[in-house]
């Protein structure tokens, strides 16, 4: 019991002895909950992506390890640190009501906040953790952790969203290689007047690859398409035929390597609202600046948002532990659970929201903090009055 370990209650050091204590258990729980959610996520995914794993030609262990050390980073800043956070703070607490260690920490005139505060320095530490593999691991190893997940998808390419140059073109890639920065099946339309409309088309750029080029004497880089043709139109709609060209290719110039003149750079097709999760805080501010793509915002002001998930699934979720002085663990983990789901539910339903334009990107990403956190603290704070 903790009441034989901190002696006399009211003294300045038995309650630093607490404080050690109740940050022990919390990280034993917070280990024993993360080795739980990855070892199930291990085993459901492993399983259900096991002939792709066997039909590698490295061998199934040197897979697993490669495909398994790339995808928890990107879930665990995605979606299981709030809800490892909050899983272990209710396990944690539910062992301590059920072994009657809080009474004497009542006792010595502790407040809920004072108690819990060890498991919010874990909720902290969570947050930072997050943080750091976003901004630090996740952008540097994202061609080494696309090339791992390749291992459990039917293709390793991207179906990157139809974009729009400086110069009025409408680049369209069917697929992409990221880690090659090659594309194929490539599509470039440019229009008269600025409108986008079949009437109205200026030229059609058709090509089967598209590549990324950096010359080695240091000059700018450059997109190269590879075996293709042009055709183009005047303004009045009418095809204007290649001079020079056979009957059959008349109204088609054939090349087999082009020079794309474009500002668009291989970020902007790795811009995907699925694929903007590798990139770092920097990278996707300088994007936001050269796209305008409300989804690149909305993603902005997430990067600061979700990591509060942290604290507030706390305060969610640790008042209906402690009102009812619950010591199930059973019913402290469905608890959890549920809280985490609701949450996140509502966090991707605002983000899409502020895709679509519905709400601005600052309201799409913050309003559940808002909300969420309000609430919260309002229930956090009517467990604490009544103490």
């Amino acid at each position: 019991m903790i009441s034989e370990r901190l002696g006399i209650l009211r003294e300045a050091l038995p309650l630093r002895t607490a404080d050690r204590y109740l940050l022990r258990q919390g990280a034993i729980a917070w280990s024993i909950c993360a080795l739980a959610i990855l070892g199930l996520f291990v085993m459901i995914d492993g399983l259900s992506r096991l002939e792709r794993f066997l039909n590698q030609e490295e061998s199934i262990f040197v897979v697993l390890v490669r495909y398994f050390t790339a995808t928890i980073p990107v879930y665990f800043v995605n979606y299981f640190g709030p809800i490892l956070t909050l899983l272990a703070t209710m396990f944690a607490i539910t062992q301590l009501n059920k072994g009657n260690e809080l009474i004497p920490l009542r006792l010595a005139g502790l407040s809920t906040a004072r108690i819990l505060a060890p498991f919010f320095l874990i909720a902290a530490i969570s947050t930072v953790g997050m943080i750091l593999l976003q901004e630090g691991v996740i952008p540097n190893l994202k061609d080494l952790i696309r090339t791992a997940t390749a291992y459990g998808s039917t293709k390793d390419t991207i179906r990157p969203d139809d974009l729009t140059d400086n110069r009025n073109q409408l680049v369209s890639v069917d697929e992409y290689l990221p880690s090659e920065q090659r594309g194929v099946y490539v599509t470039i339309e440019s229009y008269h007047r600025e409108e986008r409309n079949s009437n109205k088309i200026k030229s059609r750029i058709k090509a089967h690859e598209i590549h990324w080029k950096v010359p080695d004497d240091g000059g700018e880089p450059y997109w190269l398409l590879l075996d293709g043709y042009i055709q183009r139109w005047d303004e009045n709609s009418r095809r204007i035929p290649t001079l020079g060209a056979s009957k059959e290719e008349r109204y088609s110039e054939h090349f087999d390597r082009y020079k794309l003149k474009t500002d668009i750079q291989p970020v902007d097709l790795e811009s995907t609202d699925a694929e903007i999760q590798f990139l770092s805080f920097r990278e996707l501010l300088d994007q936001s600046k050269r796209r305008d793509l409300r989804h690149l915002e909305v993603k902005l002001h997430m990067r600061f948002a979700f990591p509060l998930s942290n604290f507030i699934l706390v305060l969610l979720g640790v008042p209906f532990v402690l009102r009812g002085e619950n010591r199930s663990i059973v019913i402290g983990i469905a608890l959890a659970i549920g809280i985490s789901a609701v949450y996140l539910i509502a966090t991707m339903y605002s983000a899409e929201l502020g895709n679509r334009e519905v709400l601005p990107p600052f309201f799409a990403a913050w309003l559940p903090v808002l909300f969420f956190g309000a609430l919260g603290l309002t229930m956090f704070d009517s467990v604490d009055s009544t103490e």
